[in-house]
């Protein structure tokens, strides 16, 4: 495992598939919630700050992985010292999304995660979308609050579209798309506050 900072707040990680088998650890089950893949996240972060004194005090992360190799993967680690708390995050995520290529936008339009999470500044759009896609959507939504902000959970394996294109282009009508949501569902699950689970779009549409 190579750890290199390459700004103030900014951690480049090189782990090898090697370093993943010293640690009994699977692609499949590298993810927020595996004990194994916490393990090496926190061992990552103290040889950091023996390395390069990168204090994790009161501050919140971004993990995004960089490239993807048959023998090794990078990630970059970036540390956010606002005081906005989670909403610093996802500020930091639109901005970036902002200033990417248009053509990469579209690309990462493309549903590849098994897990889709939008976030909704206002309730009331969140409502609006609701009632749009119950022509067009049958599926398991679960419905989180942080802050001011709301985000809806979709699972890709549970739901079926009858206008795929429409089914997109309202979503990011009415809402802005998350990334790395893996971390993120693990994230929403230990601070969030869960307002409906499994049939929130319907719950939303029916009473509101």
């Amino acid at each position: 495992m190579k750890i290199e900072r390459i700004g103030e707040n900014i951690l480049k990680v090189t782990i090898s598939l090697d370093d993943l088998e010293e640690r009994n650890i699977s692609l499949d089950s590298l993810n927020y919630n595996s004990p194994a893949a916490q393990e090496l996240f926190w061992d990552m972060m103290e040889q950091a700050e023996v390395q390069f004194g990168f204090d994790l005090s009161d501050s919140q992360l971004i993990i995004e992985p960089i490239s993807d190799f048959d023998d090794e993967f990078v990630i970059t680690i970036t540390r956010i010292d606002e005081d906005g708390d989670f909403e610093s995050i996802h500020k930091y995520i639109r901005s970036k999304l902002r200033k990417s290529d248009l053509k990469i936008k579209k690309k990462s339009r493309k549903l590849y995660s098994t897990l889709i999470i939008y976030s909704f500044d206002s309730f009331d759009d969140l409502n609006m979308l609701s009632k749009e896609l119950s022509t067009i959507y049958n599926g398991e939504s679960t419905l989180y609050k942080y802050g001011n902000t709301y985000y809806l959970v979709l699972i890709r394996s549970s739901f079926t579209v009858t206008n795929i294109n429409k089914f997109e282009a309202l979503l990011d009508e009415y809402g802005s798309r998350v990334t790395n949501t893996n971390f993120y569902e693990g994230y929403l699950n230990e601070y969030g506050t869960k307002i409906a689970e499994g049939n929130a779009l319907e719950i939303i549409k029916n009473y509101f």
